[in-house]
């Protein structure tokens, strides 16, 4: 189960760049801009280091390089130096923030709202702090708040594309599809060129089985970006429902191309390879997605978006008891509403390319009956 809440993960990261330069435009007048604006990042550091050896406490030159570490992904490196700002300063709120942002994308969530809820504190209009925060409660799927945040932002800034796709998003997440639309409409309308929102809207039409127009939208959203794996990946699941195998191939071996270990692509790509009759391949990549899963099931047994995915993996290689002992698990370890759900429809989908599969209508009843308990 490649879970919505999942999906949109890298999404929000990738978006996380341009948000974060208009925060820090108002902020950082020291910074090298030319250098940032061409992506010169090492360069750059070799500057702020420069100025940090004869001004260890510049204030301005340790939050842009705390920026530029968490664009690197270097998120030990950025936490201290936007530690030292907050030491400095501890009224910077657009430090606190970023370093929200920081722990955010470091998936410690707890640490993000503490960072949030004082940037909001000293700025209850930091419009852009208001939807960051309403990102982090929408992945941990507290959706109310979520959608509180966002609505609080808009009100503040109505034409910020990126927080009405977010908003988008959650109602996405709720199963609220109308509501969603509108708001991706509405960011596609701002923006046109927003592959992000335009994924969001296709991911949308995708889940209300409106294929021809996910299609559209994520022909629109690749046009844009042609790196874009996700949207490249689900692209091809829509065209394993409209059984037009080679072409969601196609999708998947690109998108494979780009994140070689992405297990649920490798288990989607299998499914092709099974309508194709060339089970050889398709043996392989449900092993590369076993694999996968299970290494993550090791580390954290208790992320039922894998454990969800492992099962259907499982299940697809015809070990049905493995499947069922670890749906079984799940459900009896409190697995959320939505997770639950997700694995239903990944079980349709499933279904819609296998409908006489036994073991997976068993295993489907097995979890439409614990949502009625």
């Amino acid at each position: 189960m490649q879970g919505d809440a999942h999906r949109y993960t890298q999404i929000a990261y990738a978006y996380a760049a341009n948000t974060l330069d208009k925060c820090s435009e108002k902020i950082y007048s020291s910074c090298k801009a030319g250098m940032l604006v061409t992506n010169n990042y090492k360069k750059a550091l070799k500057e702020f280091d420069r100025t940090l050896k004869i001004n260890p406490n510049h204030i301005s030159t340790l939050a842009r390089r705390g920026q530029i570490y968490q664009f690197l992904l270097r998120y030990e490196d950025a936490l201290k130096d936007f530690d030292r700002v907050i030491e400095l300063d501890p009224n910077f709120t657009e430090a606190l923030a970023i370093r929200g942002e920081t722990y955010r994308l470091m998936q410690k969530y707890e640490e993000a709202l503490k960072d949030f809820n004082r940037a909001i504190a000293l700025n209850p209009n930091f419009d852009w702090a208001l939807a960051s925060r309403g990102q982090t409660y929408q992945l941990m799927q507290r959706y109310e708040e979520a959608l509180k945040d966002f609505n609080r932002a808009i009100k503040i800034n109505s034409n910020l594309d990126w927080v009405l796709a977010s908003r988008g998003q959650t109602y996405q997440l709720m199963q609220c599809y109308k509501q969603a639309l509108k708001d991706f409409d509405r960011a596609i309308k701002l923006n046109p060129g927003n592959a992000w929102a335009l994924a969001g809207r296709g991911e949308t039409y995708r889940l209300m089985q409106r294929y021809k127009q996910a299609l559209k939208d994520f022909d629109c959203a690749i046009e844009f970006n042609p790196n874009y794996a996700w949207a490249l990946m689900t692209r091809g699941e829509v065209y394993l429902m409209l059984k037009r195998y080679n072409a969601a191939l196609a999708d998947f071996n690109r998108a494979i191309e780009l994140e070689p270990n992405n297990d649920w692509c490798l288990y989607v790509r299998a499914l092709a390879y099974q309508t194709l009759k060339q089970p050889k391949k398709a043996r392989s990549d449900f092993a590369g997605a076993v694999k996968f899963a299970k290494e993550r099931y090791k580390e954290n047994f208790q992320d039922w978006h894998n454990t969800f995915n492992l099962a259907l993996y499982y299940l697809a290689v015809d070990y049905a008891p493995t499947a069922e002992q670890l749906y079984r698990y799940a459900l009896s370890q409190s697995a959320s509403l939505q997770h639950i759900q997700e694995a239903i429809r990944d079980l349709d989908d499933f279904l819609t390319i296998f409908p006489n599969h036994i073991q997976a209508l068993s295993l489907r009843q097995l979890l439409q009956s614990a949502l009625t308990q």
